[in-house]
């Protein structure tokens, strides 16, 4: 057996005594650590030196380690010379080609095995296969020795130790008392080696910078989509509304209709907006693509919130409308896929379910938002002040959410888009539909339960529920605060279950849920008491959280990353716009045809088993933990 790298040793470092997973330290952590391993096993090998200012190469000769080597040659082409921060930085970003070298290393030279998602030891007692006659103690026991005597010790120990150091591992392996005991070894050791030093530092500084960059990024992807769909889904609170004053019928049916219909508009550009959006997400950055959602959501909102009534300026009041509900049906056609991609992106691999999960609570917030201002304006205002001019209020303040947000976004850092031969390449929708519409279609099956279940059971359902039960409007929208603050706090929980179980089990038992109990539980909610409808609404949150806490994740794992944008966009808005934003007007025509109030629930129950069936379907780019 050849001797074990640093990069091995260190990964040995975080994996449980007796074998299983590599989860004792973040993730952050890790990453950082596997780049300053690679880094320090170079310099112990003569290949690279550090000073406080740049690393360089000394000697550019191969190692014959393949993870090493290739680091090397990437420093070699670099032609300006970076720092260890620098390196750090750029090897921590994606460190799973390191971890996974390793652990081919380890498992080719027989110190583990793999089982499923576990590693195991090969040899009981953590031991080493010998090499030439001789064993060699494993790390762990070898560092832990090391502090606690004053044997001179081996440099790659000193690294070990630095690095442990540096990570955190020390927390996790020793107790409070032992640790306090040796910390003045500890920090002995790491002063005997300049470079290992300098990069055990760096690493330590990146883990925290890295964790406040993730932090950062949550809370603007999570805030834009707050405002997005504060914006986007007010209008559907205050549909009657907004029917009496912009399409004036005798007949109250009618007006909804129209009111609905115009609803519908906004999802039809979201292809479109989708189209465009991943277009820039993909060429100029989802940082760019983000922001720029964001104003264009905000500022037809506000205009919406001013608009003249029918009464006032006649057909021009509802062109208008339509026209305004266009601008705003770009905007979220590219915001929330763009900031679905932005969050999984910048998520370390075992955060991702968790982080994408913040896209959907950031747009169940906003929705949420719209709906208990809506029910705190029509509980304050009598009914005749609230459809008169009592609505405008709601779309007012999605200007002031909006500028908040704008400058929320302004602070994420910028980041490095163009790939090389970017001039060469196609446009990404061009080629995401000639190499990705398998994928696509996919993404469109999958997000049937989604569309249909969503706005069917939490946008539509408060104006069913007056409908069919007599349920005030006020009733019905605090009703549906509840369940919509229910489905967000299910939401990340159902992510961090994801990223534990894999993507597919949880979409596997939503999307079967919604299919087996879609009738049940509109019945149990056609029977107009609080507890029944609250039971029907929580239901249904059970399931669709399953579906949108682990699916940011999923759809974007199944791009790759160059069309991501462009391919993720296009195929959930498409669901969206065919299926999501006509669920009012399929609801209204299926119960008018059918005189069934129940009969939208077979509809959403279809959906169900369709986007069952495309959940158990394994994509190209489908990432094992899925």
């Amino acid at each position: 057996m050849a001797q074990l790298g640093l990069v091995e040793e260190f990964l040995l470092l975080t994996l449980e005594d007796e074998g299983g997973e590599f989860d004792s330290i973040p993730d952050t952590q890790l990453n950082c650590g596997l780049a300053g391993a690679v880094l320090m096993d170079l310099a112990l090998k003569g290949r690279i030196d550090s000073d406080l200012h740049q690393l360089w190469v000394s000697d550019a000769a191969p190692t014959g380690a393949k993870v090493p080597d290739a680091v090397l040659a990437e420093i070699v082409k670099e032609p300006v010379p970076l720092d260890a921060r620098g390196w750090i930085s750029r090897f921590a970003k994606d460190a799973s080609f390191i971890r996974d070298g390793a652990l081919a290393s380890l498992i080719n030279q027989g110190v583990l095995r793999q089982e499923d998602r576990t590693y195991m030891w090969v040899m009981k007692g953590r031991r080493y296969p010998t090499s030439g006659g001789t064993e060699r103690q494993e790390a762990k026991r070898r560092i832990l020795t090391l502090l606690f005597n004053d044997e001179l010790p081996d440099p790659a120990d000193i690294c070990l130790v630095a690095l442990a150091d540096a990570c955190g591992v020390f927390e996790r392996i020793l107790s409070p008392s032992s640790l306090r005991e040796v910390r003045p070894r500890i920090a002995q050791l790491v002063r005997m080696d300049l470079i290992g030093g300098i990069i055990a530092q760096t690493a330590q500084t990146m883990n925290v910078e890295l964790k406040q960059a993730e932090r950062r990024t949550v809370l603007a992807g999570l805030a834009g989509n707050v405002v997005e769909w504060y914006d986007f889904g007010v209008y559907g609170f205050f549909a009657a509304a907004i029917g009496s004053q912009f399409f004036p019928s005798d007949n109250p049916s009618t007006s909804l209709l129209a009111s609905f219909s115009v609803f519908a508009v906004g999802f039809f550009a979201r292809p479109l907006g989708g189209v465009m959006f991943g277009h820039i997400g993909d060429r100029m950055g989802r940082r760019f693509a983000v922001i720029a959602s964001v104003v264009l959501m905000v500022v037809p909102t506000f205009l919406m919130g001013l608009l003249p009534t029918y009464a006032q300026i006649g057909v021009a009041a509802p062109i208008i409308l339509i026209l305004l509900r266009l601008a705003q049906g770009l905007a979220v056609g590219g915001e929330y896929t763009t900031s679905m991609v932005l969050l999984v992106e910048e998520a370390q691999p075992k955060r991702r379910g968790r982080v994408g999960s913040f896209a959907p609570f950031g747009a169940f917030g906003g929705l949420l938002l719209g709906s208990a201002i809506g029910a705190t304006i029509t509980s304050i205002l009598s009914p005749e002040m609230s459809a008169v001019w009592g609505w405008r209020i709601a779309f007012i303040l999605g200007m002031v959410i909006g500028i908040i947000v704008y400058f929320i976004r302004r602070r994420l850092p910028p980041e490095d888009v163009v790939l090389d031969a970017e001039a060469a390449r196609k446009a990404p929708i061009v080629e995401a539909f000639q190499t990705q519409w398998r994928t696509i279609l996919r993404v469109i099956g999958l997000n049937l339960v989604n569309a249909i279940g969503f706005y069917l059971c939490f946008v539509y359902a408060t104006t069913w529920l007056n409908m069919v039960a007599g349920i005030p409007q006020a009733e019905a929208l605090a009703l549906n605060s509840v369940a919509l603050f229910m489905l967000m706090v299910m939401t990340p929980l159902s992510g961090i279950l994801s990223d534990h179980i894999g993507r597919r089990p949880m979409l596997l038992i939503g999307t079967a849920g919604m299919a087996i109990f879609a009738w049940p539980l509109f019945w149990l909610m056609s029977l107009g008491t609080v507890p029944s409808i609250l039971a029907g609404q929580l239901g249904f949150v059970l399931f669709l959280s399953c579906f949108t806490g682990a699916s940011p994740a999923f759809m974007v794992e199944a791009f790759p990353k160059h069309v991501r944008c462009s391919g993720l966009s296009v195929g959930y808005n498409l669901a969206l716009t065919i299926f999501g934003g006509t669920v009012p007007v399929v609801a209204v025509l299926l119960i008018s045809e059918t005189e069934n109030v129940l009969s939208p629930a077979f509809y959403l129950a279809a959906a169900g088993v369709i986007s069952f069936f495309m959940a158990s379907i394994r994509g190209p780019h489908e990432k094992a933990n899925s």
